[in-house]
């Protein structure tokens, strides 16, 4: 008898199933690994069972079932999900060898020390899809085509990451108390590298050669670049569906106080953050006719958002920001009583 629903897409889009089948290669989980992470999903529901889905917390995350403690029969939490995502409490094992302390090109740690913190933060999360969906409905579209899940932790040294080896799942780090604009970019930034997953899975039709092992210094001449060509490509993608968005989100006056000031912070963070080498590389030697159009499209857009912005950028000092924009690092140069004095003078309007 037919175990699951071939006409439902969710079961086959389930993230632990791409980590599953990904993990294959190092034959890390025995096959019957497969049928822990499904039967949440079967058609005709069977007595649970889990025996190699525990992870480092002994604690077992069988997808529409709930979360299981090793030697307990019963969930001990269930499934968190508003509208079109869910908040994963915690993650499967065949998720933790992705997080490792990444800095500048290089691992740090490849088994650092992390704690899910969805009881803290998920409430924000979910007023920050809110957001999206009614402001940002063209792009909610493409945020959830691609994305299904988040995950939350406490380890800031782990950087906000996706892969497309865990494809539709989202990990984001959280410090602070307020993370209201934070999320809201993540979701944009991180949700975008998901769904150009899916836009770049034919490589050929895009690029002529083997960007995902080619690296931007060799074309580019900067010694710095440790990127793949692959990589900075997201990178030009994700800044401009930023900039697209932030750009969207500030002309329709969403936010206001601290939450608009925040959010300029991170749209001019995002200066620094385009043409950072692509532009450089041969065209014809590196991207297809329908590449050089995509590239340009975004490269155009991307440059025609930022002129509007251009007066605002030598009024905002980012100089102490390293990898991330963090809201109390902009604060410590960009004082918000500076900015509230002239956005009550209808100086910050759009």
């Amino acid at each position: 008898m037919r175990k699951l629903n071939f006409e439902d897409d969710n079961s086959f889009l389930e993230p632990l199933l791409f980590s599953y089948f990904n993990s294959k290669k190092e034959n890390l989980f025995p096959k019957e690994t497969l049928k822990e992470i499904l039967q949440g999903y079967f058609l005709v529901k069977e007595r649970i069972k889990v025996k190699y889905s525990f992870n480092k917390n002994d604690i077992a995350f069988i997808p529409e079932v709930g979360y299981f403690k090793k030697g307990e029969n019963t969930p001990y939490e269930s499934i968190l999900k508003e509208g079109d995502f869910e908040i994963v409490k915690e993650i499967h094992p065949t998720q933790e060898k992705y997080f490792v302390e990444f800095y500048k090109g290089h691992i740090e740690n490849q088994t650092p020390e992390q704690n899910s913190v969805w009881e803290a933060y998920s409430k924000e999360v979910f007023k920050a899809i809110e957001i999206i969906k009614k402001q940002l409905p063209d792009f909610y579209k493409e945020l959830t085509f691609a994305n299904k899940k988040i995950y939350l932790h406490d380890n800031p040294k782990i950087l906000n990451f996706t892969s497309v080896e865990t494809l539709g799942m989202l990990y984001f780090y959280v410090i602070g108390s307020s993370n209201l604009v934070y999320f809201i970019e993540e979701l944009i930034h991180q949700g975008s590298h998901n769904y150009l997953y899916y836009v770049l899975h034919n490589r050929k039709d895009y690029f002529k050669i083997d960007v995902d092992n080619l690296v931007m210094r060799d074309f580019s001449k900067q010694q710095w670049d440790y990127r793949s060509i692959y990589g900075a490509f997201h990178g030009l993608f994700t800044v401009t569906q930023r900039v697209e968005c932030f750009d969207k989100l500030l002309i329709k006056n969403v936010f206001s106080g601290r939450e608009k000031h925040e959010l300029i912070g991170r749209l001019i963070d995002q200066f620094s953050r385009f043409r950072t080498g692509l532009e450089l590389l041969n065209f014809n030697e590196v991207y297809t006719e329908k590449g050089i159009a995509f590239y340009n499209q975004l490269d155009k857009k991307c440059e025609s958002i930022l002129k509007k912005y251009s007066k605002f950028k030598s009024e905002f000092d980012l100089s102490n920001r390293d990898l991330d924009f963090r809201y109390d690092d902009f604060c410590k140069l960009n004082p918000f009583e500076d900015f509230l004095k002239k956005d009550q003078n209808n100086y910050y309007q759009f």
